[in-house]
This record gives structure tokens, sequence and C-alpha cells, in this order.
């Protein structure tokens, strides 16, 4: 037992830093690096190994960052989907992915814990809610909208001659995209009104006469509704003070709490952003502190065109454990902000996007480093969900096959730009943890491809091959005609009788069925361009294949050529397709690993777990089924080297 101590503590590294990017293909990544946009991803990537890395597939966030964390595949840990079938209830029943109670295997961080070590996780994706025991962890929801802590989303307050800055082209789904709602308004629109008789005291001189716009708060606004922090939230009412400091029209704006110009909390010219200000909500009758900040995007000298924007509201505590420190962030860092207005995009300028997601990346940074330099620490675990946001809005049409006209086109790719260079900001601040002794893993869960044609819809389908029938006039499936449904992103699930509530096929015919749906989906051609969308049709056996096994795998499990899918979700894990693809982004750095080499043999997600583990000394996570990395270290066999100089010695 002795000699097996001392030969962990030979282990070639005694850090491990991993930094995780949603959404981020190794094929983007590379590009990006290559045409220079990267330098601290390039710097890593020239010092160690890199690999385009095999993902799971649905190419996904929920499986994709358990199967890094854990070493085992989605049938294993049972994290299969944002939204996963629910067995024993209806075909219509799903429970929600998010969420670490449902993961049956231990995570990286957790191992670390059970050998006496520290881990700190700086929102790092999939984890909450939490299960560190002796580390640290600042939030760790999901993407965007999908968290628990925030006050409120953002508020985007117009008026008068204003219009949205849409992109255009087809927008992917909730089931894929939850970062951002599509079923709730976008813009909080207001009423630019004169001030007489409004009781105003305390009006700053003004070479026009003042007007003013009314700003509500609305707490729990633009959250995921069975991810709020509360069911109801108290409308905060602010006052937009407008008016004129020179000779060129309306220029400024006061805001405060009150219809009196000293009862104000913020300035503003147009582009100017207020300080951040701690104020206090009520959620469900309970006050909660949180901070707010706001910019003038627009105002007009004739003051008929106004544009406010107020970032998501994140609290003051509440989001970390152990809980305290929330607070100690908030003294010696400040404000936190989980979304930089990802669920905005389109709506509010580009501009103001990136100077937020600038700032999210940077307090990224700022905790990990205040934690790291506090603390002692083994495994520090920081993600950005960037990427992926961009994947969603800007890839979709960053490449000319999407056919899009050329000034979309430059746009989205002065997009993908911006983000991943202030992704690399933060990488090269988060890399200045590491000494000799660390090794450091860029990573992501899966990639992001460009938008080609429509993207295929498998309810659709069903429907037109008569799988899925419809009660006459509605959109409510008629169970008692429906012979198999899609549930998730890519599973079909037979209704078979004695296993569904409502089944209809018997048992006998259940393979032939599994026959005529993969026939049905083989066979479907696109309306508009005649082709074959479907790349893979697999009874539920077969999709071993693909890594998929478990009750929660569906009867057929089917993947689309990336040309027919939206930024990823449903595309194999092995595809390339125009600047990026679906290859998750493997890059390993620093102690024990190689210097300067392209990796030739396959690296898979599951691959990642096992490696550190391997390189730090470390037991092996409980269910892990990926295997160690060997062509990316320096001496693949370092434990067997320990022990021989032990038994020299």
């Amino acid at each position: 037992m002795a000699q097996n101590a001392d030969v962990s503590r030979m282990s070639p590294a005694k850090r491990a830093i991993v930094i995780g990017m949603d959404g981020a293909s190794m094929e983007l990544v590379k590009n990006m690096i290559d045409w220079g946009h990267t330098p601290n991803m390039a710097r890593l990537l020239a010092q160690g190994v890199y690999r385009p890395m095999i993902g799971v597939f649905p190419t996904l966030t929920p499986p994709g960052w358990t199967a890094l964390s854990t070493g085992s595949w989605p049938g294993t840990h049972r994290v299969m989907d944002f939204n996963i079938r629910a067995l024993g209830k209806g075909l219509d029943e799903t429970v929600w992915g998010i969420n670490t109670r449902l993961c049956q295997s231990e995570y990286l961080w957790n191992l670390v814990e059970r050998v006496g070590r520290k881990p700190i996780l700086v929102k790092w994706e999939m984890s909450w809610p939490p299960t560190v025991t002796t580390g640290v962890q600042v939030e760790g929801t999901g993407p965007g909208v999908s968290n628990h802590h925030q006050i409120a989303g953002y508020h985007l307050f117009v008026g008068g001659k204003w219009a949205p800055r849409p992109i255009g082209g087809q927008r992917d789904p909730e089931t894929l995209d939850p970062s951002a709602l599509q079923t709730v308004r976008n813009i909080d629109p207001v009423t630019i009104e004169g001030i007489e008789d409004k009781g105003w005291t305390d009006v700053p001189t003004s070479t026009r006469p003042p007007r003013e716009v009314n700003l509500t708060i609305r707490p729990l606004a633009r959250g995921r509704e069975d991810m709020n922090r509360g069911k109801h939230g108290t409308p905060k009412p602010f006052f937009g003070l407008i008016y004129a400091s020179g000779e060129n029209g309306y220029d400024r704006v006061r805001i405060c709490r009150s219809r009196s110009g000293d009862d104000a909390v913020a300035e503003l010219g147009v582009g100017d952003w207020s300080d951040w200000w701690l104020d206090t909500f009520q959620i469900d009758g309970a006050d909660v502190e949180g901070y707010v900040r706001m910019k003038l995007v627009t105002l007009t000298p004739e003051a008929d065109a106004f544009e406010l924007f107020v970032p998501q509201i994140w609290p003051r505590e509440g989001y970390t454990t152990p809980a305290e420190v929330a607070g100690e962030i908030d003294r010696e860092i400040g404000s936190f902000l989980q979304n930089p207005a990802r669920d905005a995009l389109g709506q509010m300028d580009d501009d103001t996007y990136f100077e937020l997601l600038e700032y999210h990346h940077q307090r990224l940074a700022d905790v990990a480093q205040h934690l790291t330099k506090t603390r002692d620490w083994a495994l520090l675990m920081v993600e950005t969900h960037a990427p992926d946001y961009a994947s969603h809005f800007f890839l979709s049409q960053a490449d000319e096959i999407s056919g899009a006209a050329p000034e979309t086109i430059q746009r989205c790719r002065d997009g993908l730009i911006r983000t991943y260079a202030s992704v690399d900001r933060m990488i090269g601040r988060v890399a200045e943890l590491a000494d000799e002794d660390t090794v450091i893993l860029i990573c992501s869960d899966h990639g992001g491809t460009p938008n080609q044609f429509r993207a295929v819809d498998i309810a659709q389908v069903l429907e037109e091959s008569g799988f899925i029938v419809y009660k006459a006039g509605t959109r409510e499936i008629d169970w008692s005609k429906t012979r198999a449904v899609n549930v998730g992103l890519v599973h079909v699930f037979i209704n078979l009788k004695g296993r569904e509530p409502n089944g209809i096929v018997d048992p006998a015919d259940y393979e032939a069925t599994q026959r005529e749906l993969i026939a049905a989906l083989h066979a479907y051609k696109d309306p508009e361009t005649g082709r074959h969308p479907f790349s893979l049709a697999l009874t539920h056996a077969d999709a071993e294949m693909v890594n998929l096994t478990s009750d929660l795998v569906g009867d057929v499990v089917y993947a689309l050529r990336p040309e027919f899918d939206g930024a990823h979700g449903k595309q194999l894990p092995s595809v390339s397709f125009g600047i990026g693809g679906q290859h998750s982004t493997f890059i390993l750095s620093g102690a024990g690993v190689r210097e300067g080499v392209a990796l030739q043999r396959q690296v898979r997600v599951v691959d990642v777990s096992p490696t550190l583990c391997y390189l730090l000394g470390l037991l092996m996570p409980q269910n892990v089924e990926g295997g160690v990395v060997y062509e990316a270290l320096e001496d693949p066999n370092w434990h067997l080297t320990a022990i021989n100089q032990l038994t020299e010695q």
C-alpha cells in the first residue's frame, strides 16, 4: 500500500486545469488558430497535442459533458438528452436532463475528493445540483436561460422607431437550443412621453422639454419556467428621464427610482454603460438582492427612437457551494454574470452582446484566479457556453454554403471571430495558473456546423409515413392510431402494447415495425432538394455501435446528414462540414504531455477523465468506460517507471 502511495506521488502531473467550450468543434477551433484569432489556444496546441475528438451521439450538451466528466457513455451515466424518456409514462412525457441526480456514474471532481484532494468548479456545465462535498463550486447549471439562480433575464426597453437586428435563416428549436426561449416576447416596449403633470421634481437643465419612459423590471422574466428560482416576481419600476444637455437635441437619460431627478441610480449618454448597483427585488414575497446594470444603446436627437438594455440580474448569493463562497466573490471580485444575453442576439446590437460576453469571460477568469490563490486545489474546471451560442446564431450563415448574402456571411464570420477571441483571452488568464506540474486540457462536448438546407422535422416525416396520426382538425396525437413517435432528439419509440400506457402495436409485430420505420426514414426525400437526409437508422440493439444502450434508447435511432440539421444534435459526432464539424475539441498540454504532436489515433470524449486520472496518479472513476490516450503521453508507462525507480532504491 505504501509503495502505491509513493508511485502516486511520482505522477507526471500534480494538478489539472480543464477549460470547457460548449459547442466548439475541433474543426472551427483549428481554423481560428490558423487564422490567427486565438493565440493562447495556438500556444497550448503548439506546446502539446491535439486531435479532433469523437463525442457522444446525439451531439448534445447533457450527454456530452456528462460523458466527458465521468468517462462513461450515455447509456451508463443515463443523462441522455435535454428531454429524456420518462419510463413507464406516456410517450409524450419526458424528464428534464439538466440534473446531476440522474447521473449513475462518478464525476471526476468527486473522484478527486474521494482520494482526499480538492476540486474547484467555475460554471462547469451539467454539474448542478452540486455533488461536491469538500471542494468549491460556482454555478454550473446549463446554457443561457436554463439556470436556477437568476433574478431576472435581460430586459430590452425600446420605443419609437426601433427595429431588431435578425440574421435570418432557420432557427434551432428549444429541444436543441434551450439557451433562448422562443415563446416569450423578446422586447419590452415603452412609450416616450412628456413629463407635464407627472409630478417630476429636481429635473436637470434641458434645452428641450424633458420626456420620460417607464422602465419596469420583471423578476423571473425570460427564465426557463421549470428552472426558475420562484413562481411570482413583483414588478419593480424605474423611471427614465430623457433630456437635452446641449444644443444638439436629446442626448441623456437619467435612471431614477422615483420621479425625482435626485433619486438617480445612473446617468447615461448614448453608448454608455452604468456601473453595477445592488438592488432588492421580491420573488414569492421574499426579498432577494441582485446586481443591475443598464446601457443606453439608442437615443435620437428628436427622442423618436429609444433603446435601453438591462442584462441578466444575478443574485448576490445562493449560487455556490459552500454558500459562503458567493459572499467572498461579492466582496473580493464583484458581480457575477452567468448569461451574457445570448437570448437577446438578433434583437440587441452585436456590440452590446460582445461587451457583455467579454465581461462574462473575464469574470470567469477573475473567479478562477481568486479561488485557486486562496485555496488548496488539484483540479480546476472552468466552462464557457459562448461557442455554442455562436453556433446557434452566427455559425449558421458564416459559410458560403448557407447561401446567405455576402454582408450576412461577413457579419456571421465576424461574430465567430469575436466569440473565439473572447474565449481565448479567458483561456490565457486561466492558463496563467499552471506551473510546471500542471496539465491543461481545452475541450468541448460537441461541435457545430453551418446551415445549408431546411432542417428535417422528424415528427413531420413520421406523420407523412403514417406512424403519427393526429386527431381530426388538431395537432393532438391520436394514440389509438399512432404506432411510433419521436422522443428526445434522435429516438423513435414504438407505441408497444404492454409497455406503453396507450400501446397499440402487438409485440409480435415489434421487429417488423422497426424494419418499416427504418425503411421509411431511408426512403424519405427532402421535397426541396430531392436528397435523402437520413444518414443512419438503427434498431435499438444496433444502436450500441454509436454507444447508445439502455432502456432509455429508442426502438429506432436515427442520424441526419449535416446539411439537413441545425448547428448540432442529430449529426454523427464524426462529421466535418464547411468551416465547422461535430468533432469535439481536444488540446492537451503541460506536465507529462508530448509537445507539438497531432495525434493520429482516435480520441473519444470518454477518454478525457481516464487520461487526466492517469496523469495525476489517481484511481479511475466508478463506471469508467473510456481509456487512457497513451499516444498523448511522454511516458505511457510512467507508473512502471516509477515502480522500477522505487525498487532500485
